[in-house]
């Protein structure tokens, strides 16, 4: 009911802005990905009230995973892509495949909390290119865990406060886990080359007493990889060595699926504490709603500092170059405004749950319902008593100085077995260092 009221809501705004509001004489068929695929409902929802306000269109709505990307850019390079891709990450190699929202009439420039014109320049160094906009703030990462369980062992960690505080929480945990013939993991993880590269790594080290600028020079060439004693890349590393080397992370943990392992195991409760993002929540309540999940971050540093991603093009919404000179690009261009509209972007966070970055005070804000935020998020804010650090990470900040076609230094599947040898012993970390290094001059060195 609520939802239908706020669609009709919208039919006065939507005519403001050109879309159709009565049948088309020939129907016309939009294929949109869905922002995630665990957000798919969420989607169809919201897409529906578009198709209730403008019959002559039809939302066919798509979901792209881990397991089906490579077939999907497979079809993009064939030269038929959607019309609307819910989320994706442009790069310097792929940013033409779409279309430059600085060339349209794009009307929510001025809505964004973060300069969305120039983002994609600042990050990569293309100037006059707009390739997405996005509208989510920037994520956070935490420790989420089966609270239920975990009171069982007479655990709680809310009252990790220090890296030593959890330190000793996992060697009590381990202890209980040894008890379970039904639990496998301490803290629970695999691998993905996105969250150990650009996030987990960079977010563990600000808790160990770096700051963001600190990995801006690092990635930047300020700091050299082979650095020791000023790489803040270092004691994140070393940590992960001592959570291998002491059983907290699963064996092999380089070797796990995200999805079909990670994932899974904490979703059927083979593990009772991971680290990961916002979605995980969502999954483990999708399969089970009477799930009692708790959250912490990663212990704050000494200046009560926690790490949070930026708010770049990353995770934006596109257009496809390819379909501008097709008939039904009008359409798709409408369909598109009104999804980054601020009075779809407010049925978007809360019903998804990821804090907006746009300016949504004459929509009066948002009511954020999604797990992470109640649980987490929220009441960190609400205490004030740590400080979000979402500037520019370091990766981000290096962007321009990337070369057209070279790998990231740690985001890629191939560095997946290169840490794994350094954590189980097998690697020293100067080799892991100059390896990255080498890496580094090979991508980023002039």
């Amino acid at each position: 009911m609520m939802m239908k009221w706020i669609g009709s809501g919208l039919v006065a705004w939507s005519a403001a802005i050109g879309i159709a509001t009565t049948a088309h004489a020939q129907e016309v068929v939009l294929e949109v990905s869905a922002t995630q695929p665990e957000y798919f409902a969420q989607d169809r929802a919201i897409w529906d009230l578009y198709e209730e306000e403008n019959p002559g269109v039809k939302i066919e709505l798509m979901s792209i995973n881990e397991d089906t990307e490579a077939a999907f850019q497979a079809r993009v390079a064939a030269g038929d892509p959607p019309d609307i891709r819910g989320l994706t990450f442009p790069t310097q190699d792929n940013y033409k495949t779409y279309v430059n929202l600085t060339e349209l009439d794009f009307p929510w420039w001025d809505k964004a909390n973060y300069d969305a014109r120039s983002i994609f320049e600042q990050t990569h160094g293309v100037e006059g290119y707009a390739p997405a906009f996005n509208v989510q703030g920037g994520l956070f990462l935490n420790f989420v865990y089966h609270a239920d369980e975990l009171e069982k062992a007479g655990l709680d960690p809310k009252e990790i406060k220090t890296v030593d505080d959890l330190r000793a929480f996992l060697e009590k945990l381990k202890t209980y886990v040894e008890t379970r013939d039904d639990i496998e993991y301490v803290l629970d993880i695999g691998w993905h080359p996105r969250f150990w590269g650009r996030w987990m790594l960079e977010s563990w080290g600000v808790g160990l007493g770096a700051s963001k600028e600190d990995f801006r020079d690092l990635w930047t060439g300020k700091i050299a990889f082979t650095d020791k004693e000023n790489n803040p890349l270092v004691p994140a590393l070393e940590l992960v060595r001592e959570f291998t080397e002491k059983g907290y992370l699963p064996a092999n943990w380089w070797n796990r699926a995200w999805e079909q392992e990670f994932e899974s195991s904490f979703i059927t409760e083979k593990s009772v504490f991971a680290m990961h993002g916002p979605w995980l929540w969502n999954k483990v309540l999708a399969q089970n709603p009477d799930a009692d999940l708790g959250g912490i971050f990663f212990p704050a540093n000494a200046n009560g500092v926690v790490w949070q991603d930026a708010t770049t093009a990353d995770r934006g919404s596109v257009l496809y170059a390819a379909n501008r000179d097709k008939p039904d690009f009008e359409a798709a261009k409408k369909a598109f405004y009104w999804w980054t509209s601020p009075e779809t972007v407010k049925l978007r966070a809360e019903a998804i749950g990821f804090t907006p970055a746009m300016d949504l005070s004459e929509q009066g804000g948002v009511d954020l319902k999604n797990p992470q935020f109640q649980k987490l998020v929220g009441p960190a804010i609400n205490a004030g008593e740590i400080t979000f650090d979402s500037s520019l990470g370091g990766q981000a900040a290096a962007g321009p100085m990337q070369k057209s076609g070279t790998p990231f230094v740690i985001e890629d599947n191939a560095m997946a077995s290169k840490i794994g040898a350094y954590a189980a012993g097998e690697m020293s970390l100067d080799d892991l260092l100059a390896l990255m290094q080498e890496r580094w001059d090979q991508s980023y060195g002039q």
